[in-house]
């Protein structure tokens, strides 16, 4: 399964991590501006983890992603 494959609020672990993806959505970057990222937000703490969109065609196992 690919990164792409999610969908909103599926749960997943990344690295031991429980958190949840958020989708595709518009994060600022410091002296650059904002671009779209894929986003997952850790639960109970407010932690994000993003990834390019390029980064949509790896696969969960390659990254360390494991579905809940």
């Amino acid at each position: 399964m690919k990164i792409s494959d999610l969908k909103l609020g599926q749960k997943v672990t990344i690295k031991g991590m429980l958190a949840e993806y958020q989708g595709i959505q518009k994060v600022k970057i410091q002296n650059f501006g904002k671009v779209e990222k894929r986003v997952f937000k850790a639960d109970g703490i407010n932690i994000f983890k993003y990834y390019t969109l390029n980064d949509g065609i790896k696969t969960l196992k390659s990254e360390k992603i494991e579905l809940k």
